[in-house]
């Protein structure tokens, strides 16, 4: 787990996998140019998530918008995200891909340009951060 830094937005979340909460769960929107991150993206972090999505691994996994936040589906897992930040970023029932990659200690989701652009608009407007050209 890399934890906070600079550019990583902590928001209040909910992590459900496979109808089970995880606990002390931390999640930011890790925005571009800071921290190393060459993109916009979610991370997840917390040990348990690597039992799912193997640290240096990944794939593009299916995202379905639900009541309040998300879902990813997996073959054998089904993790729901559930946050206010979040609500509105699918719709109910609208469904994408993303890539789904593992790190230590928990993992990150990397959305497309649409997805990436809501999750910038709200950082600029409710943290003022602005992102960043990537290194």
């Amino acid at each position: 787990m890399t934890g906070p830094g600079e550019g990583k937005l902590k928001i209040e979340a909910q992590v459900y996998v496979n109808g089970e909460l995880l606990r002390d769960v931390d999640v930011y929107v890790h925005v571009k140019g800071y921290s190393l991150a060459r993109v916009t993206h979610l991370d997840i972090e917390h040990p348990d998530v690597n039992k799912y999505v193997k640290p240096h691994g990944g794939r593009f996994l299916k995202i379905v918008g639900i009541k309040g936040g998300f879902m990813v589906k997996d073959s054998s897992w089904v993790m729901i995200v559930k946050s206010t930040f979040l609500e509105d970023l699918l719709k109910i029932g609208e469904e994408t891909y993303a890539w789904v990659g593992g790190k230590l200690g928990g993992m990150y989701i990397g959305f497309k340009k649409t997805y990436i652009e809501k999750l910038e608009e709200k950082a600029i407007k409710l943290y003022n951060i602005i992102p960043r050209r990537a290194r």
